[in-house]
């Protein structure tokens, strides 16, 4: 799957596309916008709008003041049960009315969740200024909230990039405070001094990531321990640089919480991302509509089959009792002309001792020889058989005769016809031996 994330910071914005597959990534460029009193972000949109290939999908990243939070106790485990419930939970409690907000929520452990909104008009306007550029964002979230898969860092642990101080306990969101980046060792002290005070478990570590200065002499007085966030051997081939990853290494991970499914989306309710599901619908109907062609072209195609084999059938019955009536003119019309013709020719295959007409003939036609030029007429009534043909000669018409005896008992010749040209007409009958078969 692809993801192109796009970043918004105070006075730059950040592209990066990442292909994500199961474990292996891969990134497929990046680039950065810086917004001044000449640049827009709509020129901005404009601009990786035009550079944006095939179907990636579109990840917008606001920044994290514009995210507010609160951990909550439901007795709930369901996390759709529990979004449907957190406007009517939280109403009354936060500054903002709940039907100006867009909420979502995260598990925290222990029963507890942490609740995220953003104002709806604030995430109305960003969507649709990428969507007026042509590059309209699926998941609009902060990149804060998909730190949990940076590569590097531990279950319990925190991290910052300084615009963002994020908690993480077991693996999970705790707890998330916008920085304005000035004056960071600062923020990050109080910071983490307010959540020490007030009962919160810190973590042993912070990672530092990111192109902010890094902490030095004032390190010392944090509360936990300082380590800025290497690039991992695993993941040279995805950032070749140590520049490039301190850069990208955020949205990486924005890009890996969306494949995990576990990355805060803010496009809900009359908000949600409506593009895909109206492309799926055309593409269903499209699908239906071949469906329907395919069915309708199978029915056609058998019902010219079965009219074709009824025309088939009709003529086939036709020359039936066409035949039926030039072998049996004097017969009326049969219930079933095909089967009264095969009784008839299953009663012409035998005689009375069972010898086949079939087989009588085919012994006469080897009985002929090359001295008998044709026979031209045979008839085979009860054991009486009658031959008609022409012969070479007087001399054959008797050797034909001798050939017989094998067959006939009795052998007698009829009248035989000479021709001018040598050749001789006859005719012979005999009766067929019991044995013959």
């Amino acid at each position: 799957m692809e993801y192109l994330i796009i970043s918004l910071n105070e006075g730059l914005v950040t592209a990066a596309r990442f292909a994500i597959s199961g474990r292996s990534a891969t990134l497929g460029g990046a680039a950065a916008f810086p917004l001044d009193d000449g640049t827009t972000l709509a020129d901005v949109a404009a601009k990786i709008a035009e550079g944006l290939s095939g179907s990636p999908r579109v990840v917008l990243c606001l920044p994290q003041n514009l995210f507010a939070q609160r951990v909550v106790s439901l007795p709930l485990t369901d996390l759709r049960k529990v979004r449907e419930i957190i406007p009517s939970h939280l109403q009354g409690e936060i500054a903002l009315p709940a039907e100006e907000a867009v909420f979502d929520v995260l598990p925290a452990g222990d029963g507890t969740f942490l609740a995220l909104w953003a104002k709806r008009a604030e995430i109305a306007n960003a969507v649709g200024v990428f969507r007026e550029a042509g590059c309209e964002p699926q998941i609009v979230s902060t990149t804060a909230f998909g730190w949990q898969y940076l590569p590097g860092i531990s279950g319990d642990c925190a991290v910052c990039d300084g615009t963002a101080l994020a908690i993480f306990s077991s693996g999970r969101l705790a707890y998330v405070r916008a920085l304005d980046g000035t004056g960071l060792q600062k923020q990050l002290q109080a910071t983490l001094s307010a959540l020490e005070l007030s009962g919160v478990q810190l973590p042993s570590y912070l990672f530092l990531f990111g192109e902010q200065p890094e902490p030095a002499a004032d390190t010392v007085a944090l509360p936990l321990e300082v380590e800025q966030l290497q690039l991992p051997d695993d993941q040279v081939a995805v950032f070749r640089t140590e520049k490039t990853f301190q850069q990208l290494v955020g949205l990486y991970a924005v890009a890996r919480a969306c494949q995990a499914g576990a990355l805060p989306d803010f496009r809900r309710g009359d908000l949600a991302w409506t593009a895909g599901d109206a492309r799926m619908r055309k593409k269903l109907l499209l699908t239906a509509l071949l469906t329907v062609a395919v069915v309708v072209l199978l029915f056609v195609s058998k019902g010219l089959q079965y009219r074709a084999a009824r025309a088939d059938i009709t003529s086939l019955n036709s020359s039936i009792s066409s035949i039926y009536r030039e072998i049996f003119p004097t017969r009326t019309k049969a219930v079933d002309e095909l089967s009264e013709v095969k009784g008839e020719i299953k009663k012409l295959s035998g005689a009375e001792n069972s010898s086949s007409v079939l087989d009588v003939l085919k012994q006469v036609a080897d009985a002929k020889g090359t001295a008998i030029n044709g026979l031209f007429e045979a008839e085979l009534e009860g054991r009486t058989l009658r031959v008609k043909g022409d012969a070479r000669s007087a001399q054959a018409v008797n050797e034909f005769k001798t050939s017989l005896t094998g067959l006939l008992s009795t052998v007698e010749l009829g009248e035989i016809k000479s021709r001018p040209d040598g050749t001789v007409g006859f005719s012979l009958s005999g009766t067929l031996k019991e044995a013959a078969k």
